[in-house]
């Protein structure tokens, strides 16, 4: 019987249980395991980046926060970090118990619940934050997480939505999750049968990617107003650079911002429920 391979030794030694525990539990036959540890030991160096973008928003401390897809924890220790009272979900125990071991090696109090983003198992404006972070791609429904997560979210609270652009041409030549050209724009049935077949075995972990002007007009229409987007960042761009004169151009910034929304590898979203 072969040996399973060892967990490496971690970054930061708060993840060593975590990481070991990874370890034990990850498909050591999928050729990109390695890859896939690596990712999860640096996410929580990643997720500061994330909690800082939501603090230019609003302040995180004493902010009650939703992790949606809060994988093995990695943003809902960072949030915690910050003083927020923070819950986290996944549809999967085993994962959560990644995410539970980490919060204890980091020394923070976060609550791990069982449940799909598609039906969360909350009263409505519970949380002033909910994040959605590198999830909207493996959701069976993505539409109906972002309705959920509307109906959740408090009056003047903040939803940030982050996840890779289907149509994006940086993902034609090789998907964020295989590593495989034009997987990310097939339909869930046939991208599956293409990667195993491409891969040589079972497992297929990706629903349909999202598109970022569809997530956008998703959101608008479960009531939430969108408050920064690529269409947003193009208009600070022009007005940075050109000062007042970028109102003169201002349909062609917006077009650009609406091209980028559609074309970014990744896009990111922040929404805003109005207060009643």
């Amino acid at each position: 019987m072969t040996e399973r391979p060892k967990a490496p030794r971690a970054k930061d030694p708060r993840d060593q249980r975590f990481l070991d525990y990874w370890g034990r539990v990850i498909d050591w036959s999928d050729p990109a395991a390695p890859q896939w540890l690596e990712h999860f030991d640096r996410r929580v160096d990643e997720c500061r980046k994330i909690a800082d973008a939501i603090e230019s928003h609003r302040s995180l401390s004493n902010a009650r926060v939703l992790d949606v897809g809060c994988q093995t924890g990695a943003l809902a220790c960072v949030l915690a970090e910050r003083h927020a009272s923070v819950t986290g979900v996944e549809p999967e125990d085993w994962v959560l118990e990644a995410a539970r071991l980490r919060a204890e090696g980091w020394g923070v109090e976060a609550t791990f619940r069982t449940a799909a983003g598609e039906s969360l198992p909350f009263e409505d404006c519970a949380f002033d934050v909910v994040t959605f972070v590198d999830v909207i791609e493996h959701c069976r429904d993505a539409d109906a997480c972002l309705r959920e997560i509307a109906r959740v979210l408090a009056p003047g609270g903040l939803a940030y939505v982050y996840g890779p652009n289907r149509f994006s041409p940086h993902w034609f030549k090789s998907d964020p999750h295989y590593g495989l050209a034009v997987a990310s724009v097939l339909p869930n049935a046939l991208g599956r049968r293409y990667v195993e077949w491409r891969r040589g075995k079972k497992g297929y972990d990706v629903g349909v990617f999202p598109v970022g002007n569809h997530t956008s007009n998703v959101l608008s229409r479960a009531g939430l107003s969108v408050i920064d987007s690529p269409v947003h960042r193009a208009r600070r761009e022009a007005e940075r650079r050109w000062g007042a004169r970028a109102q003169r151009i201002a349909p062609l910034v917006r077009a650009w911002g609406e091209a980028r929304l559609l074309t970014d590898a990744l896009f990111t979203l922040v929404a805003e429920k109005p207060r009643a």
